[in-house]
């Protein structure tokens, strides 16, 4: 039942990434870009695998997680590949550094782990939706941009009225900026059509 704990802990993990980054169907450094991202993935995965074998193996472990001993066997593994993350954050010390007490645990090294990993996809990301702006700004100009950034607010059905509203107007802004000039309103206008973000 271990792959359960592994597999939820990896999903929730391919989530959070897809939910933080917009990636274009082309990218370059495509090799870099899947290491990063799919070795993310799976790194929580066997961290939650990990974990499950701790939890099992450990009975005075077990006693403190005495709850998951009365679940079936299946949900006491999604339970940890659910809980996994929490459970890296707890902290196991406190150590005293001059007048001020540091918590200690192994939260500072995942966060430093993940931050290394998401500022790596965050540098080939940019890079290849640069491109796809610019691509899309060579196909297209200002005027044919405004009309496809207000039919991609009018097409998104996630977006709420407000946020529709928003968006709108942030277009309209964007047009009549005299302080910018036509490549600059393209390039922000290609990158709201292109991943929806303002």
């Amino acid at each position: 039942m271990w792959i359960i704990a592994g597999s939820v802990a990896g999903l929730l993990t391919f989530f959070d990434l897809d939910r933080t980054f917009y990636i274009p169907s082309k990218i370059g450094q495509k090799w870099q870009f899947y290491i990063w991202y799919w070795g993310f993935v799976l790194a929580n995965g066997l961290l939650a695998v990990a974990l499950y074998f701790a939890l099992e193996g450990n009975s005075a472990l077990t006693e403190e997680f005495s709850a998951l001993n009365n679940l079936p066997l299946w949900l006491r593994s999604f339970l940890i590949g659910v809980s996994y993350l929490a459970i890296i954050r707890l902290k196991f010390a406190t150590i005293k550094i001059g007048e001020q007490e540091v918590p200690f645990g192994i939260e500072a090294f995942y966060e430093a782990a993940k931050e290394s990993v998401y500022r790596n996809i965050n540098r080939i990301a940019k890079i290849a939706r640069a491109e796809e702006a610019i691509n899309l700004t060579k196909k297209h100009d200002l005027d044919t941009l405004v009309a496809l950034a207000n039919l991609s607010i009018t097409q998104d059905v996630l977006l709420a009225p407000e946020e529709k509203e928003a968006a709108t107007q942030w277009i309209k802004q964007i047009k009549e900026n005299e302080d910018s000039n036509d490549l600059e309103k393209q390039m922000l206008l290609a990158n709201f059509i292109l991943s929806g973000r303002i």
